[in-house]
């Protein structure tokens, strides 16, 4: 069961499914993960393969002002769907069904917060950065959950592990 953990929609459940590709953030990391971020409030949120939602509804609860969805799974958007109705959000979001490489490629917006959960073992989290950097906004942050084999070996990131999985944050001060 997933469940919204704080703000508004708090305990309320979220539909999901079972699939081989789509991995739901467990309880403990997403909520270290919001712990981490802190303040979210009014702040413009891009969640990167969104799956079914979990991570950009959670900011959505804990008020963000906005919250762009992306992901190319057909299933995790229409489920996706189904979630924002469930909890009847009907603004403050936009779904973009394409793929998340692309659509960095093409960005023009800037965001306060990126988060990206990609399938694991088949990105890096420096495979991101180049595009990052040109959409966080400045003293944005971007939050990479990864597999805890991904090595960083740099110094302005905040790295916290949880068995099998890492959320990798840096913070843009340019």
């Amino acid at each position: 069961m997933i469940k919204v953990l704080g703000g508004k929609y708090k305990n309320r459940k979220l539909k999901y499914f079972k699939f081989n590709n789509v991995r739901p953030t467990q309880s403990r990391v997403k909520k270290s993960l919001f712990d981490t971020l802190v303040n979210i409030e009014n702040k413009k949120v891009l969640d990167l393969f969104c799956g079914v939602g979990t991570l950009g509804i959670e900011a959505l609860s804990r008020g963000a002002k906005s919250v762009t969805f992306v992901d190319n799974n057909s299933s995790s958007i229409s489920i996706l769907k189904k979630n924002l109705s469930l909890l009847s959000i009907v603004d403050d979001f936009s779904i973009e069904y394409k793929d998340v490489m692309n659509f960095l490629k093409k960005s023009e917006d800037l965001f306060d917060i990126i988060i990206a959960d990609p399938p694991y073992n088949r990105f890096s989290f420096f495979d991101f950065m180049p595009f990052i950097t040109k959409i966080l906004d400045k003293n944005g942050v971007f939050c990479y959950e990864t597999h805890s084999k991904e090595t960083i070996n740099e110094l302005n990131f905040k790295i916290k592990k949880f068995g099998n999985t890492q959320l990798i944050f840096w913070r843009n001060y340019e």
